[in-house]
């Protein structure tokens, strides 16, 4: 098997014993160092820090971005300014829409009982139908996407298949690397078919979510107008609810959009100074924070030594950028299935770091040493 990536060390010291035997003071080192690296040998294989959780802050009212004050891979801890928004344009309008309520309330009218309980009862069974298409799967246009994601997944599990055929042609010469190339280039087409099929399921069923949510908020509306009966005051009130809890978020503080994790990294940021938000009450994305509590590395490990590994395992971790540091980790998932990398076949590792100085970052890498569990030898 062919090892790019990882590699192991077991009584590595044997070698030194050999050119240690023209000294024979130099010679009695190396075989203590052989019994307790036999005793503690190590499975060190190639890992990415990655992290599980990120958080996009959108902003769905009428503002302005007045002042930027983080940048892409910035640190931020919890109540970290990260934007400033010119917000008084929208405070001016909730405060006019409070006053509309208020001149409501002394001319409340009677509703139309018969034609309002119609129409929730025709919301009901709108929501009905559209959570059940949303649980089950049973929308039309999901129903047609996802027969073209079992396609795409047939598709790509024949390429494969063609790939491995032809792979055996050009390695008994039969067929030349120009040829074997186009069935590589095939596979990869069948893959991003695939992934689009993926992303268009995803969407589809976010549009179907807001249609629904949608519906709920237009059901809320109508019960509080009808039994409450107070219908241009209740309008209003509801319309200054809504407008006003958009300003009421964890990641808001007056003016200004402020760090909502406990330690965060800037992802991206999406506006610039002097941008215009929330158009016709729109979500815009603002900015996205990578919550650091969430950061793991991911590991390697061939196929044939996962069994010399388990949640007990002992983990150091020595990132690339400084040999010098070793950090402690903790094997929290030990993957069930094994995957094809580079010709060889691996199963990921996920590990927990105890990293207080928070130095592993996303994206980087680090040769990861685990102790062999003597258990399974």
């Amino acid at each position: 098997m062919k090892f790019k990536k990882y590699f192991i060390l077991v009584s590595a010291v044997l070698l030194m014993l050999c050119m240690g035997c023209s000294d024979g003071k130099k010679a009695e080192q190396p075989a203590a160092s052989a019994q307790n690296s036999d005793e503690n040998s190590e499975i060190v294989v190639w890992g990415e820090v990655l992290y599980n959780d990120e958080y996009q802050i959108s902003i769905d009212f009428p503002a302005a971005v007045t002042g930027i004050y983080v940048t892409a891979g910035d640190s931020v801890n919890k109540g970290s300014k990260l934007i400033t928004l010119s917000t008084e344009d929208y405070l001016n309008d909730i405060k006019k829409l409070k006053a509309q309520a208020d001149c409501a309330k002394a001319a409340l009218s009677s509703n139309n009982e018969g034609a309002m309980e119609a129409e929730i009862n025709t919301l009901k069974k709108q929501i009905s139908t559209k959570t059940t298409e949303l649980k089950q799967g049973s929308n039309p246009d999901l129903k047609m996407l996802r027969t073209s994601l079992n396609q795409a997944e047939k598709d790509v599990m024949n390429a494969k298949g063609d790939l491995q055929k032809y792979q055996m042609l050009f390695s008994s010469g039969a067929i030349s690397q120009s040829e074997l190339d186009k069935y590589s280039d095939v596979l990869d087409q069948m893959k991003n078919a695939k992934s689009d099929a993926e992303d268009k399921i995803v969407k589809a069923r976010e549009a179907l979510q807001e249609e629904l949510d949608g519906l709920n908020t237009n059901l809320k509306y109508k019960e509080v107008t009808l039994y409450q009966q107070e219908d241009s005051a209740q309008m209003a009130l509801a319309d200054l609810d809504i407008k006003s809890s958009k300003m009421q978020k964890n990641y808001l503080s007056g003016n200004s959009i402020i760090s909502n994790l406990n330690h965060g990294i800037v992802k991206e940021i999406s506006v610039v100074n002097g941008s215009v938000l929330g158009a016709q009450y729109a979500p815009q994305k603002v900015i996205t924070l990578i919550d650091a509590d969430s950061i793991y590395v991911s590991a390697e490990v061939p196929e044939e030594f996962i069994t010399q590994i388990s949640p007990n395992s002992e983990v150091l971790v020595i990132p690339t950028a400084d040999k010098d540091l070793k950090i402690k980790g903790q094997v929290i998932q030990i993957a069930n299935q094994a995957i094809e990398k580079d010709g060889d076949r691996i199963v990921k590792v996920q590990i927990k770091l105890d990293d207080p100085d928070r130095i592993l970052k996303p994206g980087y890498t680090a040769d990861v040493h685990f102790r062999k569990d003597q258990s399974n030898p």
